[in-house]
């Protein structure tokens, strides 16, 4: 009896033991799966480079919290328009980019964000322009960021990379780590829209030296030097109505960043707010009237600044033109003419055609390759490999061709080698996949079509404070599909590119290698389970 109560003592200490045991290996396995991520976090939090910097710097979390912090409320609108504050405290960017030893030729500095998107602002705007957080933002108005608020009592601010920030509000106790490294850019005037700016996650400072782009100038919608009727309504436009803005005086005066903002909404919305011609208000000609105009943006320098003049009619005689019918087109042309561009740039084509109030300006597009260049319903030009295509842009009435010859990479260079190229032509609409180079076999034409007189309805677009990740080729894919105003003409099938691995930014490469290492840990942990299991069942039937 003594014995056998023993034995039971022995084997309910032994089972004890072994749930102790289990119990600490539950324990410890979720702190084996985080502890990667937080090791990785921890040795690379963000590396700035480029030909514009003198020496390649990468910092880690805990060094940028080692330096000065640096804490202050931003004001900040969105395309939609929106207005709104942020909190948020972090490093100085010209303190980064001065440890990096920015050099004076430096002309371009490209934020890239851990899941590959992209932002890039001049080193004009972003370090030398002033910035400011405008208190009276919401002045006048608590949130359209059409209608403008007060510029008084502006205060000076910093760019910044925050370690932590609070969207939203202006209380400093609800700033979290979130979106750190997050962006921070401030206002160059109460009216600027730079919240779309403000890009998440930030892994990668790119400095570079290339000449900039400039930005295309803004047109009427009526020709310069035309008589109409008092009461015309003249409206602005220019190839993206996007994160760039059309600026006007009509006073005679240059227009500056500080001059009043056309278009208010970004093109991308005007098909879901049915007030987008309230919020981007034509401008009337109530006597002769003379416009100047720019547009202003970031990444690019500022347009040309260009002059329409009207005469206003006070007999009541004149017409207003954009009433009248001008008939079936008579002229095409695309806007550029050729473009060169690695693999993965993206290039905005504009159709100009004339007379500028034709019955019908819908265009058909072709590419000649899709292997080397594709072409969207908006004439938005992808390239996708090596070699020299030719868009077309065809009127469906009198089959009017204008053409942009297309140059990819040369045919023998690497094209593995090319960094794929995040375009933001839509503000901070998520970039779609870049393709894979296509198989070589011959693929059918691409026909799409538009009429430059109607945005075309897009995918559904993700909010700006939430659209700084790219999207799902699954979501993007059915979205595209089932679009009436997408759909390939004929019996065309759409064509869904995937990310190529190679392609894939290094952030998700070693995430997907962790992943790897934690399924393995997953297989040992379970077998470890299985193995207590019988030893368990072996204590008991002894």
């Amino acid at each position: 009896m003594i014995n056998h109560n023993f034995k039971f003592q022995k084997d309910k200490l032994s089972s004890r033991r072994l749930q102790g045991t289990l119990a600490l290996i539950l324990f410890i396995f979720p702190i084996i799966l985080i502890v990667p991520g937080w090791a990785y976090a921890e040795a690379v939090a963000i590396t700035i480079n480029g030909e514009g910097v003198a020496n390649s710097l990468t910092l880690t979390r805990q060094e940028l919290e080692a330096m000065e912090q640096y804490e202050h409320l931003y004001s900040v609108i969105n395309t939609w328009p929106t207005k709104r504050w942020y909190a948020a405290r972090g490093v100085k960017l010209r303190e980064l980019l001065n440890l990096a030893g920015i050099k004076e030729e430096a002309t371009l500095i490209k934020f890239i964000s851990s899941d590959g998107y992209e932002i890039t602002l001049t080193v004009k705007e972003l370090l030398k322009d002033q910035r400011y957080y405008f208190p009276g933002l919401q002045e006048n108005h608590p949130t359209d960021g059409s209608i403008p608020g007060s510029a008084e009592g502006a205060e000076e601010v910093e760019p910044i990379l925050a370690l932590v920030s609070a969207e939203g509000s202006k209380d400093f106790a609800a700033m979290n780590e979130r979106d750190a490294p997050l962006l921070v850019l401030g206002q160059r005037a109460v009216t600027e829209q730079t919240n779309q700016l403000f890009l998440k996650h930030v892994s990668q400072i790119q400095v570079l030296t290339i000449q900039p782009e400039k930005w295309d100038s803004p047109k009427a919608n009526i020709p310069s030097e035309t008589v109409v009727p008092v009461g015309t309504e003249i409206i602005l436009s220019n190839k993206n109505n996007d994160a760039d803005k059309i600026y006007y005086t009509t006073d005679g005066s240059t227009p500056t960043i500080n001059s009043p903002i056309f278009n208010w909404s970004a093109s991308r919305w005007w098909d879901q707010r049915g007030d987008a011609k309230a919020v981007n208000k034509p401008i009337e000609v109530k006597e002769d009237t003379i416009i100047k105009m720019i547009t202003i943006g970031p990444g690019k320098l500022d347009s040309d600044v260009v002059t329409f003049k009207f005469t206003a009619d006070m007999t009541g005689k004149a017409v207003d033109p954009t009433k009248v019918p001008g008939g079936p087109p008579t002229q095409i042309t695309l806007d550029p003419s050729a473009i060169n561009g690695p693999v993965g740039s993206a290039h905005q084509l504009e159709v100009i055609i004339e007379p500028f109030n034709a019955t019908n300006q819908e265009v058909i597009w072709r590419s000649s390759d899709t292997r080397i260049a594709t072409v969207d319903s908006r004439g938005l030009v992808t390239v996708v490999g090596p070699g020299t295509a030719i868009i077309s842009a065809t009127t469906k009435v009198g089959s009017l061709t204008a053409i942009c010859i297309v140059n990819g990479p040369e045919e023998d260079q690497d094209s593995q080698d090319i960094t794929p190229v995040i375009n933001v032509t839509a503000g901070n609409q998520p970039p779609e996949p870049q393709p894979e180079l296509p198989a070589k076999e011959l693929e059918p034409e691409t026909l799409l079509t538009a009429s430059p007189g109607e945005p075309v309805t897009p995918a559904p677009p993700v909010p700006e404070n939430r659209a700084q990740y790219l999207a799902k080729i699954e979501e993007l894919a059915p979205s595209s599909i089932t679009d009436p105003n997408l759909s390939p003409p004929g019996n065309e099938v759409w064509q869904v590119f995937a990310m190529s691995a190679d392609t894939i930014p290094l952030p998700l490469q070693v995430a997907q290698e962790r992943m790897k290492a934690y399924a393995a840990l997953m297989l040992l942990f379970f077998l470890f389970l299985g193995v207590g299991n019988r030893y368990a069942q072996y204590v008991k039937e002894r």
